[in-house]
């Protein structure tokens, strides 16, 4: 019995002993690498992310070319498929085509204004 105790006691005197060893550097230190750690995957998913995004639109010939939100999820695209551009509507649980636009939208002006042009370029005709 006194093996048992004797046993006992350096098993609880190594647990006391251990988060007195670790002090304020080393808790630190801990508490350091732990956040590089989780920076360094939070990176990595970021740019995981863009690569294959860019990679796929750029390599099938696909390009949107301005977007415009809607609501939380719901979005008007402007993609250019070869020389055609097409206004599409996409939600969470459908795509679709609005219509095909006789004239190709410049990419640097403002979506809201190209479409407030072509939407009343519609009306007169």
């Amino acid at each position: 019995m006194s093996s048992m105790d004797s046993l006992g006691a350096a098993a609880s005197g190594a647990l006391a002993a251990s988060p007195a060893s670790l002090g304020a550097s080393g808790l630190t230190s801990w508490l350091l690498s732990c956040a590089l750690v989780i920076g360094l995957i939070l990176a990595l998913g970021w740019l995981l992310k863009k690569t294959r995004l860019n990679t796929r639109l750029n390599g099938s010939g696909l390009k949107v070319v301005t977007s415009l939100a809607l609501g939380y999820k719901e979005r008007l695209l402007v993609v250019q498929v070869g020389q055609q551009q097409l206004l599409i509507g996409a939600t969470p649980q459908q795509i679709s085509l609005l219509c095909q636009l006789d004239e190709p939208l410049e990419p640097g002006a403002p979506f809201a204004q190209q479409l407030r042009k072509v939407l009343k370029q519609d009306e007169t005709d």
